[in-house]
């Protein structure tokens, strides 16, 4: 074999099989990110009816999110997943909404948000007064796309290392 078959034959056997392998741990998810609202509500409804955490993960959008965040909307994501949904609802979100939370100085939305996608859960209130269970993410339009955005701490890492 001539050197540079053998360099060729490397090239194919060792770097395209790792090149692969990067291409295949991509999320597929990232391509079909919902457009409109009905897509956002069907994205939403699919991810907890069919438990793919993989899908509500890809959907929210991550900067500035430290790890103890991530953890605890981790946590709230799986939580949903397989539980039997009454209604969504797609609500406004007040350009004004975050105004309280952010004059602390301690909060601040990662994003714009536009919405509120309100999932109430078809299970047994949890409360005397018979509210039901519910969850509720906060969207907005990122690159041509919808996400879910967060309320993360403003000027300092929460991380716990």
């Amino acid at each position: 074999m001539r050197m540079s078959s053998l360099k060729s034959w490397l090239v194919r056997a060792l770097i395209a099989p790792g090149l692969a392998a990067c291409l295949l741990t991509l999320p597929a998810a990232a391509v079909d990110m919902p457009r409109d609202k009905d897509a956002v509500i069907d994205y939403i409804r699919t991810a907890i009816e069919t438990k793919d955490y993989d899908m509500l993960r890809e959907m929210v959008f991550w900067k500035d999110t430290g790890k103890i965040k991530k953890r605890i909307v981790r946590f709230h994501l799986a939580r949903s997943l397989g539980r039997p949904i009454k209604s969504i609802t797609w609500e406004p979100f007040p350009e004004d909404g975050f105004d309280a939370a952010v004059a602390t100085g301690k909060l601040a939305p990662n994003m714009d948000v536009s919405h509120a996608v309100r999932v109430i859960f078809d299970e047994e209130p949890i409360n005397e007064a018979g509210k039901q269970p519910t969850a509720v993410f906060l969207v907005g339009m990122r690159k041509d796309v919808y996400r879910i955005g967060l309320v993360n701490r403003a000027g300092f890492d929460d991380d716990d290392d």
